[in-house]
């Protein structure tokens, strides 16, 4: 016979809807000889597949699956490697938890008596089936499996990791360029600089935060810094706390996101003997009491990196912003967030005529007006420079 007269597939398969993600095709079956006289068979093949049957055996069908597709149904998606949202829909091939341990098959017998396995109604919905593949059919946090540990069977969460999102970058783009113009810089709102991070220390001596330093937020969960601003005395992350969105150090408002500290990060060659203050650089891991990392808004957003091999040239106009004292004599920091425009100064004039050798090494730039009536020093942290055309 004919391959014509052993099977026969219809050309328009009837579709419904089995997810939002998963589509299953009823592809039914004629026979030579005429369909009169015999029940149309299909067998649910999702993802593209194809139901086959042959007609000696035609109570016995199949799903011809797609490339990267497999299973009694065409369910499984053989190359998804994570998942999205919290895994509802994740029809991969991960089944081990975080300690390597294998999941059951989900028509084990020791899950007949618990609430999913593959015999529930509604088990290809739920991309249970002939597997130990994690799946989340209850909507939990992420993906999920039963194991066998001891005589007990348990549920344990996989080891699956969560699909990069991808979106715009957002970074060093502000909300707003309002500036009010002061002697020695100018008065920032926060949405001009909506990186900027305050750094407050539990102070016993007064019983609450004193300010101690500035920094900027580049990414949702860590703040890059100065490493001088941690004595060997206070490295305890516990006693720091990272405010985002701050206009005013003595005010508090809507805008603000405050975070606990988790780590701090020091160079591993700091060095602030006899004042040179090598690789002055630090990150802070910050975390909310829901332990959650910052938030995007219009008054909180993250700066952009530089380039690993970025060159910046004498007289490149950059930025500096913060606390800092309106003069050098003042004992007090600004309580408002300012900033000023600067240039860059070559090392080597820097070396010559403001400074030495030991104080201004290849890791530093060099940076202040021509006038030198605004510096990091007077308006912000020393730290950072940000390029007006980042």
């Amino acid at each position: 016979r004919s391959e014509a007269e052993i099977l026969q597939v219809e050309e328009e398969p009837a579709k419904t809807r089995l997810t939002q993600h998963h589509e299953v095709t009823h592809h039914y079956l004629s026979y030579a000889g005429g369909t009169h006289h015999k029940p149309r068979i299909y067998c649910n093949c999702v993802n593209g597949g194809t139901c086959i049957s042959y007609q000696l055996f035609s109570r016995i069908t199949r799903c011809l699956c797609p490339e990267e597709y497999s299973g009694q149904h065409c369910e499984i998606d053989t190359k998804s490697q994570c998942y999205t949202e919290n895994g509802q829909d994740y029809r991969g091939t991960v089944s081990k938890n975080k300690k390597n341990e294998e999941c059951l098959s989900w028509d084990s017998p020791s899950l007949i008596r618990r609430d999913y396995h593959a015999g529930v109604r509604n088990a290809l919905q739920l991309g249970l089936g002939k597997h130990n593949y994690c799946r989340n059919p209850d909507g939990k946090t992420k993906p999920w499996c039963y194991i066998k540990r001891g005589y007990r069977t348990l549920e344990t969460e996989c080891d699956i990791q969560l699909c990069p999102t991808e979106r715009e970058a957002t970074c060093g783009q502000r909300s707003s360029s309002k500036y009010f113009k002061i002697v020695g810089g100018s008065i920032a709102a926060i949405e001009s600089q909506p990186w900027i991070a305050t750094i407050f220390h539990y102070s016993r001596k007064i019983g609450q935060n004193k300010f101690v330093c500035g920094g900027s937020l580049i990414d949702p969960c860590w703040v890059l810094t100065a490493a001088h601003c941690f004595s060997p005395l206070n490295t305890d992350p516990s006693g720091y706390t990272v405010v985002l969105g701050k206009s005013k150090l003595d005010a508090t408002d809507d805008k603000e996101q405050t975070f606990q500290v988790e780590r701090i990060i020091n160079h591993h060659e700091y060095s602030d003997e006899g004042g040179d203050f090598n690789s002055d650089i630090a990150l802070m891991k910050i975390k909310s009491a829901s332990g959650h990392c910052a938030v995007e808004s219009e008054y909180v957003k993250t700066i952009c990196l530089p380039s690993e091999n970025l060159v910046l040239m004498d007289n490149s106009q950059c930025e500096v912003s913060g606390y800092g004292k309106e003069d050098n004599w003042d004992i007090y920091y600004s309580k408002i967030l300012k900033t000023a425009n600067v240039n860059l100064i070559s090392q080597s004039l820097c070396r010559d005529e403001y400074y030495d050798q030991t104080r201004v090494n290849d890791n530093m730039i060099c940076a202040g007006d021509v006038q030198w009536k605004s510096d990091a020093c007077k308006v912000g942290i020393l730290t950072f420079c940000f390029k007006t055309t980042c």
